[in-house]
């Protein structure tokens, strides 16, 4: 099957968010801080993901003011330019993210299956 087959196909699409009143975590931040511990610059990160600067320190902000934990440690620029590393708990909660959305999505498939299994074909 070709990918454009593919993505004609009839299955269910999961997004997890964690929230407190408005999102915190969820695919956005988590790949953004994917992209910062591969590159540790907050500027290759967003252009990686076609994001302003402004924004993606925006939602890193807005994140470490609603879980009330640092996700990473600022080192300012210089000659070298700055540099930007995941915390432990920045770390931590990545993984338990992506664990629980690979749960959340195997069970939503085996819900699709019951529900609408005759149309997955």
């Amino acid at each position: 099957m070709d990918k454009k087959e593919e993505s004609r196909k009839f299955r269910p699409v999961v997004k997890l968010q964690v929230c407190t009143d408005e999102p915190v975590f969820g695919p956005g931040l988590i790949k953004l801080l994917e992209h910062l511990e591969e590159s540790g610059s907050m500027k290759e990160a967003c252009q990686k993901m076609e994001m302003s600067y402004s924004k993606g320190w925006k939602i890193i902000n807005r994140a470490e003011r609603e879980l009330g934990t640092p996700l990473l440690i600022r080192h300012q620029g210089g000659r070298s330019g700055g540099k930007c590393e995941i915390t432990a708990e920045g770390k931590t909660l990545m993984e338990k993210y992506r664990a629980m959305e690979a749960e959340v999505k195997m069970c939503a498939r085996a819900s699709f299956e019951r529900w609408f299994g005759e149309l997955a074909t």
